[in-house]
């Protein structure tokens, strides 16, 4: 299929206990099974295609993830309500 193709495939992989597993941990996400294999190729694609493009890895190999960083989502904040008071500042210049 070519990548400008607007024709959907399906793609099947044989679920093994391993891949059971992996899916199964991945469950309190709330994503579909789709939506898992689907985030876990493209987060392989973009580890795979920084280490070609920085010259970690050949186009050939598969590299290795060794280390990684989170970032989490901001989380939605309550509505705040309430008057604070504010310190008197003095402004006027010292000369």
């Amino acid at each position: 299929m070519s990548q400008g193709s607007k024709t959907r495939q399906q793609l099947a992989a044989r679920m093994d206990e391993a891949l059971a597993a992996n899916v199964q941990a991945l469950a309190p996400t709330g994503l579909t099974q789709s939506e898992i294999v689907k985030r876990a190729v493209a987060l392989f694609v973009e580890v795979y295609q920084v280490a070609v493009a920085n010259k970690v890895a050949e186009p050939h190999e598969i590299p290795e993830l060794t280390a990684y960083r989170y970032r989490l989502p901001a989380k939605p904040q309550p509505p705040r309500t309430g008057a604070i008071q504010l310190p008197r500042l003095n402004l006027a210049s010292a000369e």
